[in-house]
Order: C-alpha cells, then structure tokens, then sequence
C-alpha cells in the first residue's frame, strides 16, 4: 500500500504563466512600391528630375545659376566644334531619295577610308561627318558628283549652320558648249568663256587636248 505525505504548510501557489510576446506590428510605408514597369519607369524619372533640380539650385562651384544667355568661351567653342571640322554639308538637287539609299550610294561614290556617318538635318540637306581631313579634301575637291543622275551639292561644314535659312551661294556646275569648233578647243578661249560663268575649277581632258568634238 502507497502512502503519499501531504504537508500543506510547505505548499505554495503555481507560479502564473508568463504573457504572451508582443504581437508583431506592420507598419505601412508611406509610398507603396510600383508594382508595373511604367510606374517604375515614372518613379524613377521623378527620382532623377529631383536631383537634377537640387543640383540646378545648389550653386556649387561650376554650376552657373545666373539667369540670361549661356555665355560660352572661345575654348569651349573650339572644343565643341573640333569633331565637326571635316563634315561636309551635302544636298542633292532634282530628287530626293531615301536616307539609307543616299548613304549606300554615296559610300559607293566616295570610298572613304571610315564608315560614313550621314545625318539627316532636314530640308534635303545631310552632314557627312568625317574624322579624317583625307575623306573631307576628297568630296570637296575632286567632284562633281552625281547621285542617280543628279547633282550633289557639296559645301564645308559651318558652325551655327541653319538649314531653313541655307542660301546656296556658288556651286559647281558642267557647262556643255555644243558645235564648239575645234580650234576654240583652246585654253585661252576657254578662260574667256570661263569669265563669262564664273570662277574656273577644271576642264574636262578629252576638250582640252581636242580628242572629242563634243
């Protein structure tokens, strides 16, 4: 027989359970995260506006927040023309064609020593952008040129050029003299007539050796 002793001066109260951990709180953000690519894209323009601004208002040194006209040095001039100076301003007279056909065309007609960088300034009128003056000298000098039968417009590139307010000037142009006789096949003459047209740039070879009568 089991004897159990019980002695309830000794006993004490069950200690109470402790309180249960503080429930975790949420707390919600103040902007709520995009949740599309073109929210992402609007954010992040905003992001990037807003710095620029703060950048704009700093007045850090080098950062001209006067108001009026953007004043620029003759060196920062000359560093912004330097890329530009063997471009040449072309313009092809009678037709016009598509972008990539005059480019193919002109790469053929030229066969410069680099890609060709064509760009489209509008009004008919393109910059071919040359780094090497080999290429510049090339167009400028041994033409005319004709693109698809018509001429080419070919003139150094300017800075501040316009195209809107482009005015052709001079241009170089073959002047055919049908029934010429043959002895007026002569340089002498043929200056004389050039005085009459303008400056002289060449003559054709068969005309001033007398080998062709037309």
């Amino acid at each position: 027989m089991s004897t159990i002793l019980y002695n309830p001066i000794h006993t004490s109260k069950p200690p109470e359970p402790p309180d249960p951990p503080d429930s975790p709180t949420v707390m919600e953000e103040d902007t709520p995260q995009p949740s599309s690519f073109r929210e992402i894209l609007l954010n992040k323009s905003i992001i990037v506006n807003h710095t620029y601004q703060q950048l704009a208002t700093a007045g850090d040194e080098g950062v001209d927040t006067s108001p009026g006209p953007i004043i620029l040095s003759i060196e920062g001039k000359e560093r912004i023309y330097l890329p530009w100076k063997n471009s040449i301003i072309v313009k092809l007279f009678g037709r016009k064609i598509s972008y990539n056909y005059l480019k193919t065309k002109l790469t053929e007609l030229w066969r410069p020593i680099e890609p060709l960088i064509l760009i489209d300034l509008g009004c008919d009128l393109f910059i071919a952008k040359f780094n090497k003056i080999e290429n510049a000298n090339k167009v400028l000098h041994e033409g005319p040129w004709f693109v698809v039968g018509n001429f080419l417009s070919v003139r150094r590139w300017e800075p501040t050029f316009v195209p809107q307010e482009a005015t052709d000037s001079h241009t170089a142009i073959w002047v055919r003299l049908p029934q010429l006789h043959t002895e007026f096949y002569n340089q002498k003459i043929l200056e004389k007539i050039r005085r009459k047209l303008g400056r002289l740039l060449k003559i054709d070879t068969y005309t001033s050796a007398a080998l062709q009568g037309r």
